[in-house]
């Protein structure tokens, strides 16, 4: 599967976005091929709920590129891939 994203990422073209996959964002994370991360803060505590990334993704760090917040109190944070994690003395 990391080939054929590989394949399309190395084209001309417009950017490619995907939403709602927990499982397809690990991967391609896991492959360095997700340049940028979006997260939507929404102010609502549910308790209980999926996690961001599936279980088992490598650790990876990220800068914080952009942040805005909406007026209805959610907060647009824009990441992008800085690499692997490194450890903390």
């Amino acid at each position: 599967m990391s080939r054929a994203f590989r394949r399309i990422k190395s084209q001309d073209g417009r950017d490619l976005i995907l939403t709602g996959s927990s499982t397809l964002t690990s991967t391609l994370l896991e492959h360095g091929l997700a340049d940028e991360v979006v997260l939507l803060v929404d102010p609502v505590l549910l308790g209980t709920g999926k996690r961001i990334f599936a279980e088992g993704t490598p650790a990876r760090a990220f800068e914080l590129a952009s942040t805005k917040a909406l007026p209805s109190g959610i907060i647009i944070n824009s990441y992008k891939a800085a690499g692997p994690l490194k450890k903390q003395p």
